[in-house]
């Protein structure tokens, strides 16, 4: 969908539990470790890493990512799945309070357009109205196209990271979904 900045994605990887979590340790300041740097390799990602899941936010400039990442290392030995969930915002309860303003905005407008027989606003608080809902349709419409631009180098990043492919939810066995 066009305007849902949210996309979940399973990834099979054979590196281990713990080898998945170093490699993404290495390019994230770690949130519980005071910000601290323990080598200059690039870091792309702020937040919280553990073998079991992980949460992100893109920090890289030059790099087209998604700007929040979730995801869960699932699996066992040698054949793990990562859960991947990308999001143009951190949660989804955002786009939900964007979407439930537009639509609000839009109701009103139209009550008022319907009550003055008009084609177009006749009051300023109308007017106002009228600018809310267009800076938050464009705010939801320039959130929306960045991240359908990113998401697919982002996929291809992590795919990159952990050696791995994406696979569709029915490739992944029941007890790992």
């Amino acid at each position: 969908m066009l305007f849902y900045p949210f996309k979940s994605q399973f990834l099979k990887t054979a590196l281990n539990r713990n080898q998945v979590a170093e490699n993404l340790v290495d390019q994230t300041f770690l949130s519980d470790a005071e910000f601290k740097r323990t080598n200059d390799q690039p870091r792309l990602f702020y937040g919280e890493v553990s073998s079991q899941d992980f949460t992100l936010e893109t920090i890289a400039q030059n790099k087209a990512l998604v700007n929040f990442c979730t995801g869960e290392i699932r699996g066992s030995e040698n054949e793990i799945y990562v859960l991947i969930q990308l999001g143009a915002w951190q949660h989804r309860r955002i786009f939900l309070l964007f979407v439930l303003l537009i639509l609000a905005c839009f109701v009103f407008l139209i009550n008022h357009l319907v009550l003055f027989k008009a084609i177009y606003p006749q009051t300023i608080p109308a007017w106002l109205l009228l600018m809310t809902l267009v800076a938050l349709f464009t705010t939801l419409y320039t959130k929306a196209r960045s991240f359908q631009r990113s998401k697919a180098s982002t996929i291809a990043h992590f795919c990159t990271l952990w050696k791995a492919e994406p696979v569709t939810k029915n490739q992944v066995p029941l007890i790992f979904r």
